[in-house]
């Protein structure tokens, strides 16, 4: 009967009555209580002697699970790790010459929430244009603003990248 009752699976009520659970590692106190009525240095200590634990048996657990591995999956790991070590070095080397060429630092433009026409308060509600400017709802057309972008030249662009001109071969008269 008092086996049944010493049972550490089931929560017990924390010792120090706070109303939280306590845990038998730390004498059925939660670790609040534990550290007002036992000491700070004390708790350090059992909690790391619960965490050795943990540890060992995580270590075991490892161990039975690498014998279980066969010499194919560590070529594959050892594989797998030359061509990160590989991939880091060619990034590193990217980025030293990109930092070397590149001298000054780009400057990003700072979000306006305001409309470019009439300074009006637009916040989440404003149009980005492709001019890079936000306006308002009265000033969200491009013959509303005065747009700079030139929206004929770039649909002729779009459709020529869209429909490749064909040429037909030349046919020679006799």
């Amino acid at each position: 009967m008092e086996s049944a009752n010493l049972n550490t699976d089931t929560p017990k009520p924390c010792a120090g009555g706070c109303g939280f659970f306590g845990s038998a590692p730390l004498d059925f106190y939660c670790s609040v209580c534990f550290k007002k009525n036992i000491g700070e240095e004390e708790f350090k200590r059992r909690t790391q002697s619960i965490k050795k634990v943990d540890s060992e048996s995580l270590q075991e657990n490892i161990s039975v699970e690498e014998e279980k591995k066969s010499s194919v999956d560590e070529q594959d790991t050892a594989i797998a790790k030359t061509d990160i070590l590989a991939q880091t070095v060619c990034k590193t080397e990217t980025e030293v010459a990109a930092t070397a060429s590149c001298e000054e630092p780009v400057q990003k433009k700072p979000a306006t929430n305001r409309c470019y026409t009439c300074k009006k308060k637009v916040g989440l509600t404003g149009f980005h244009c492709r001019c890079d400017n936000v306006f308002c709802s009265a000033h969200r057309y491009s013959d509303k603003h005065d747009c700079s972008f030139d929206y004929k030249a770039a649909g002729r662009e779009q459709l020529a990248k869209a429909n490749p001109t064909v040429a037909a071969a030349k046919i020679e008269k006799i």
